[in-house]
């Protein structure tokens, strides 16, 4: 068991104590992530990553009531995360592979590009704390209670800062294409 006065050592900074959190969690971290993905360099990169998000927010280990759940669900996200871009890649692969022409890929590809750059720019826009909520949620997957707690709000409020940033992102989406769709007709008629 790691005592709280280790955690508020580590959310204040200190390298030291956070070593010794990495000694008592790296080899356990370890053998799950390479049970989950057997393959040592895929495990060795995931105990590095999360230690990195440990890290990074560190302020937030004098919150957290078990750490050890909190800890092995960070790495059940990482995992989840490493499986999901894998299939991603291999239907890409698949993709490429029965295509006739490989350049329709490649247009494809070009507008997914395209299509996180425009999310990304509508996020950029919701105010601060919709934002948040939206990035918790969205890109680091915390349930609603998780950033309720996280951001001191109710869930209730996390639910409407969720339902209003994804009313605003589709209807930025739904302009930008409109404006793109707009541009090719200008275009095709000159």
């Amino acid at each position: 068991m790691v005592s709280h006065e280790l955690l508020r050592l580590v959310a204040a900074g200190d390298e030291k104590s956070f070593r010794v959190l990495f000694d008592k969690y790296r080899s356990r971290f370890y053998a799950v992530a390479l049970k989950m993905t057997v393959s040592d360099v895929i495990a060795e990169e995931m105990v590095q990553d999360i230690f990195i998000k440990i890290w990074q927010k560190k302020e937030e280990l004098t919150h957290i009531e078990n750490l050890d759940a909190y800890f092995f669900t960070t790495l059940y996200r990482q995992v989840y995360k490493h499986y999901k871009k894998l299939a991603l890649d291999r239907k890409l692969l698949k993709l490429i592979s029965e295509s006739p022409r490989f350049h329709n890929i490649t247009e494809e590809t070009l507008l997914l590009r395209e299509s996180e750059r425009l999310i990304n720019e509508a996020v950029a826009k919701l105010p601060l704390q919709q934002q948040k909520v939206f990035k918790l949620s969205r890109q680091d997957g915390f349930s609603r209670e998780q950033i309720a707690e996280k951001l001191h709000i109710s869930p209730h409020t996390v639910r409407n800062h969720l339902a209003d940033a994804t009313k605003f992102i589709r209807t930025y989406l739904d302009k930008a294409a409109l404006v793109y769709m707009l541009m090719i007709f200008n275009s095709i008629g000159k």
